[in-house]
């Protein structure tokens, strides 16, 4: 094995062995796809906010876990507002007709699974030992 694939097999950011890493990059990713497609400036100025609020779940994912646990749980707790902000901008999106019910469905569906998932990570860092720990940033 190459040193590039072994750089691949073990990344040396631990927050990038975090499935809900991934799938909250995947969803900025689609957001900023609607971004790209909106049309009038109001319609690009809420799809940009929509992108900012994905993209803090994904950075508070990244920052958090190179904290503390307790830490770690807050920026957590952060991202699980920034979901609920994702869920009105899909509302203002959806009055505004920049995206249709099914986008909208599928976001919602999106950020219900985004929702589960930090709500078991929390959990998990909850149940662990009480040993304050970090991971390698």
């Amino acid at each position: 094995m190459t040193s590039a694939e072994t750089l691949k097999a073990a990344p040396f950011f631990k927050f990038e062995n975090l499935r809900i890493y991934h799938k909250s990059l995947l969803f900025s990713n689609a957001v900023l796809t609607i971004y790209d497609h909106a049309v009038t400036d109001s319609d690009r100025m809420v799809a940009k906010l929509f992108f900012e609020a994905a993209s803090s779940i994904t950075n508070n994912i990244v920052e958090g876990s190179c904290a503390q646990k307790a830490a770690f749980i807050e920026y957590l707790q952060q991202a699980k507002g920034d979901i609920r902000t994702c869920v009105s901008y899909t509302a203002i999106l959806l009055t505004r007709r920049v995206i249709d019910e099914e986008q909208s469905n599928d976001i919602r569906n999106e950020l219900i699974e985004l929702t589960k998932m930090t709500g078991a990570l929390i959990v998990s860092l909850q149940g662990e030992n009480n040993q304050q720990q970090t991971l390698n940033c």
